[in-house]
């Protein structure tokens, strides 16, 4: 071998050399990459809340207005001027206080002559009945002058009733709802409008209107919780289930008694009713926002050592804030409450608020 061809060799040795030791340092970063890789687990943070014991109740939510029980418009049935106005808007009255009078000059003239009448024929008939008795007058005379006696009589007692009838009085006790009336306003008895308006609100009514599906479940007697905007809950009770269902909207008036012995309530106010149909003392409950339910099932993401797995549950009666658990998961086992929609079985998480 000449000394070129030997100088080629080496060169061509060292070529391969460097080669293969660059070609094993890329093989050995390339595992160490895949290692640390491997080794990255990404952790999602979820909030979380223990199955807890408590209470809970099955119930129909729907909305009514309050109504009175008993209200009344309020007429005159006398002719008159309004002379004077005794109560206002607000006032609470009893059945038979006068609200208004009329004037009573005509009322008191016509009953004046009424009785000026009656006690002239009661003179003349106390002078017949003598002659009758001795009889110089005939039976015929005597008893048409009795009638005509009686005919006057009962003409004075509607006079009476008249002048009685100036004094407008409330026909039911409760408040005034509303004033029509002015004074100097002439009233005549066969006008249609009211002088005032009495509302009792001591008793007060809320209707719903049932779906036919919950008819079985609604007895008389039963509790329901009525709120109103700015005000605690008031408890009521069911009073009448109607026997017919509306064959249009498929639902049947249900009566809800109102006990208002403080006032508080007004006719009229908007009220949310909750109508309970049964209540748990002791059931076990999880926040809702827990619960997922996906084709027609439900399920929950239990938390264990630092994991979660996706665990069916069937649920039960539900609040606004809570729901049942019958059957899935145990008491004290952690549910996840926020996070789930980035969550899958085996899922590495941290508890970042503990409910």
């Amino acid at each position: 071998m000449n000394r070129k061809t030997f100088s080629l060799t080496l060169v061509a040795a060292a070529v391969l050399s460097s080669t293969l030791f660059l070609t094993g340092c890329g093989a050995a970063a390339t595992t160490e990459e895949a290692v640390k890789k491997e080794e990255t687990v990404v952790t999602i943070p979820v909030e979380a809340a223990k199955a807890t014991r408590g209470e809970i109740s099955s119930t129909y939510r729907t909305t009514t207005t309050l109504e009175a029980k008993a209200d009344a418009e309020v007429n005159s049935k006398a002719t008159g001027i309004v002379q004077t106005l005794l109560v206002e808007e607000g006032d609470q009255v009893q059945a038979g206080q006068v609200l208004a009078t009329l004037d009573t000059e005509r009322q008191q003239l016509a009953l004046a002559k009424g009785k000026a009448d009656l006690g002239q024929l009661k003179s003349e008939l106390e002078r017949v009945e003598k002659m009758f008795a001795r009889k110089l007058v005939s039976a015929d005379v005597y008893d048409k002058l009795k009638w005509q006696v009686e005919s006057l009589e009962a003409s004075v007692k509607m006079q009476e009733l008249a002048l009685r009838d100036t004094k407008i009085v409330a026909p039911i006790s409760g408040v005034i709802a509303r004033r029509y009336a002015k004074v100097g306003q002439l009233i005549t008895e066969f006008s249609s409008k009211a002088l005032f308006h009495v509302v009792s609100q001591n008793y007060l009514e809320a209707v719903i209107n049932l779906p036919e599906s919950q008819l079985v479940r609604a007895k008389v007697g039963q509790t329901a919780f009525l709120s109103f905007a700015g005000m605690p809950s008031i408890q009521a009770k069911i009073i009448r289930i109607s026997p017919v269902v509306d064959a249009t909207t498929g639902t049947a008036r249900v009566t809800i008694g109102v006990q208002n012995d403080d006032l508080q309530l007004k006719a009229g106010m908007f009220a949310q009713v909750d109508l309970q149909y049964d209540a748990k003392a002791d059931a076990l409950l999880v926040p809702k926002r827990a619960v997922l339910a996906m084709d027609n099932s439900s399920s929950v993401f239990v938390v264990k050592d630092g994991k979660v797995v996706r665990q069916t549950v069937k649920t039960g009666y539900e609040s606004d804030s809570s729901v049942e658990i019958l059957a899935g998961i145990n008491e004290g086992e952690q549910v996840v409450t926020a996070g789930q929609a980035s969550l899958k079985d085996n899922s590495v998480v941290t508890v970042v608020t503990q409910g």
